[in-house]
């Protein structure tokens, strides 16, 4: 019970913080694959986007914007109203692959990461995480994008990111930004966790509106 009302909570709060329309958000999806485990012998993977406006960025997993589009969950959700019985929701929804959002307020860059998909309220904190950046003059073309080679230590691994000047944000996926062009692609030395550009497109800004972690 405990854990079909955590998804229905899930539901709710997507379903009530999607109301507000603005066509000027630019949505980035980026495949991410990475080792569920440190022993695992695969890598798994999701779907990740980046929503970015004027004002800020918020990476996601693209799971929470689906539940939104999801004319199913939708109607599931109007019934509830009318008759008060619950379905189960594990049956109806995807689950994410991860709960958590990474904001990053512009233009200072200052990072809020929340986790609020959870019975005991949410979670977050703010950081003012500033990335190391060694640019090197290699380019290439990754996809649609010509990209330019720079490396950073983060997290305890080496990490390589290939970016992209040709569009305009010092933004990337998870919580890597600080280069002059999005990040279109970047990994870490050993290969066990990546993110990689799919596509982009302008969306409706779904974002509630958050407050600063205290």
């Amino acid at each position: 019970m405990k854990i079909k009302f955590s998804i229905l909570l899930m539901c709710l709060m997507i379903f009530a913080n999607a109301q507000t329309v603005d066509k000027n958000v630019n949505r980035f999806f980026y495949k991410h694959t990475f080792k569920p485990k440190k022993d695992s012998a695969t890598l798994d993977s999701a779907i990740a986007i980046l929503d970015i406006n004027e004002k800020k960025s918020i990476y996601k997993d693209y799971i929470f914007s689906l539940v939104k589009e999801d004319t199913i969950l939708q109607s599931e959700l109007k019934k509830i109203e009318r008759t008060k019985e619950f379905p189960d929701f594990a049956k109806i929804i995807k689950k994410p692959k991860f709960t958590y959002e990474i904001v990053k307020i512009y233009p200072q860059m200052k990072q809020q990461f929340i986790d609020d998909i959870s019975m005991e309220g949410q979670y977050g904190y703010e950081s003012n995480l500033k990335f190391k950046w060694d640019i090197l003059p290699e380019n290439e073309v990754i996809g649609e994008y010509k990209v330019q080679k720079a490396t950073t230590e983060f997290g305890g691994r080496k990490w390589v990111a290939w970016f992209s000047k040709d569009i305009p944000f010092q933004d990337g996926p998870y919580k890597f930004c600080g280069l002059p062009g999005l990040i279109v692609k970047i990994e870490d030395s050993e290969k066990n966790y990546a993110w990689t550009l799919m596509g982009n497109k302008k969306v409706e800004d779904e974002w509630r509106k958050q407050s600063p972690v205290k």
